[in-house]
């Protein structure tokens, strides 16, 4: 393990990395250019398992466990050969079974993200996920729903090559707001336009907000509950939106080329680029902190595993690191955030009951929930587990900073299951008592 403030970076051979995350089992699975998909043990990086049979697409770019807690990932094509589909899903278990989800026969899918719902009522909460993706070959953002496998399309009139894509949620955890970035694009087909884009809940057509420099072009975009982020070229930056004010702040980067962004476990907000990985108050109030990589080369994929670790990718090396963010100076306040429980479902059942719905938290650093951190949830008990038959799972954070856990279905036995989730054992986990009764 690393020690504070380190990086280890693991060779995975002759493969160029592009973009990473968590799934099942704590594993981190690796998207390439080379026909392969990478899978890391978080805990020892040189232990890898190398996923490279003909179902697997030339080129595979943003990728996501699956938000349903199969065992599974979702990851994007942005080059399928002809009548071959965009979207991915493959089996993390056994043959690495692989599917295509049916998308038009030349489509492409720069990016894939997580999208929540609230279903239920404001007093029982009900959560379903969908996958969002940027696609521009016939420039619309899909929004994907597993749960029933439909597919809805939001068209996008600008003419502008669609890259990232984003979303923001009210408070009613049902009302979206969606954002994109696309770019100018020379060959064919030709788009003539660099921009951010917003579309309104209840609206239709997509408007262009006015962040960018003359000629600078957007790449990858993320969101919380208070701002959206994305980094830009010519020149190189940071640009932070706030959604309250609807203004916009830049942390310049020099010659460093920015990719893709996240927030971490303690709020701040972490940007690959072809120099290394750069920190920045989450406000972008300061001008930041760079830590160079330890053999060169630039970082471009990012994401924050269950233990709090940053882990990046490397294609210049075909590495992928991680970074072990040091603590804060001696008497100084801790920078962990923390897990609360949001919304609470039956505190008791009988014996073999289904609990469809047992707990609901969410994750919060600097007063502000966090998006894409990986919590563990754990049921300790004899009897009780979670549907799948596990005592253990992590789940990430969605757009809101929360987590639904899964359902529960208790045992034979009477007892006290103690259900609990928060950041590894980083933190104090919030925890709650689901009491097995036999009448």
């Amino acid at each position: 393990m690393s020690e504070p403030g380190t990086i280890q970076e693991y060779s995975i051979g002759n493969y160029k990395p592009h973009s990473l995350a968590q799934g099942n089992a704590r594993y981190l699975w690796v998207t390439t250019d080379d026909k392969a998909i990478i899978r890391v043990n978080p805990n020892a990086g040189n232990s890898q398992q190398v996923v490279n049979h003909s179902m697997i697409p030339q080129l595979s770019a943003g990728i996501i466990k699956d938000p349903d807690g199969l065992q599974r990932v979702w990851f994007a094509a942005p080059a399928p050969p002809a009548k071959e589909d965009p979207i991915v899903i493959m089996e993390t278990t056994g043959m690495n079974a692989v599917q295509f989800f049916p998308l038009e026969d030349d489509a492409k899918a720069e990016s894939i993200k997580l999208r929540a719902t609230n279903v239920g009522s404001d007093g029982t909460p009900v959560y379903e996920y969908s996958l969002i993706f940027a696609e521009p070959q016939h420039s619309y953002i899909g929004i994907l729903t597993p749960s029933h496998g439909t597919i809805d399309r939001m068209p996008v009139s600008q003419s502008t090559w669609l890259w990232d894509v984003a979303v923001t949620t009210a408070s009613d955890g049902k009302t979206h707001t969606y954002w994109a970035t696309g770019q100018t694009r020379s060959t064919s087909p030709v788009r003539t336009e660099n921009g951010l884009y917003r579309r309104s809940p209840g609206a239709t057509a997509w408007e262009r907000i006015e962040v960018l420099r003359g000629g600078q072009k957007p790449l990858y975009v993320i969101a919380d509950t208070t701002a959206v982020w994305l980094t830009a070229t010519n020149p190189n930056q940071v640009i932070r939106f706030d959604l309250g004010t609807g203004t916009a702040r830049t942390a310049d980067l020099g010659t460093a080329v920015p990719q893709q962004l996240a927030l971490s476990p303690t709020g701040e907000l972490w940007v690959a680029s072809s120099e290394g990985l750069h920190e920045f108050d989450a406000r972008l109030n300061t001008g930041g902190f760079l830590v160079r990589l330890p053999n060169g080369g630039g970082a471009k994929g990012i994401c924050v595993a269950a233990d709090g670790k940053l882990w990046y990718t490397n294609p210049t090396k075909k590495t992928v690191g991680s970074y072990t963010v040091p603590p804060p100076p001696y008497g100084a306040p801790s920078r962990l955030g923390r897990t609360q429980i949001v919304a609470q479902g039956e505190s008791e059942v009988h014996m073999k009951d289904h609990v469809a719905h047992p707990l609901i938290a969410e994750y919060v650093a600097n007063g502000h929930p966090v998006p894409g951190v990986p919590l563990t949830c754990r049921i300790d008990a004899e009897g009780a587990a979670f549907e799948d038959g596990t005592h253990e799972r992590v789940i990430i954070t969605d757009q809101r900073g929360r987590v639904a856990l899964p359902a529960v279905i208790a045992g034979d036995v009477q007892e006290d299951a103690v259900i609990s989730v928060g950041l590894g054992n980083t933190e104090p986990h919030a925890a709650t008592t689901l009491t097995i009764t036999s009448d």
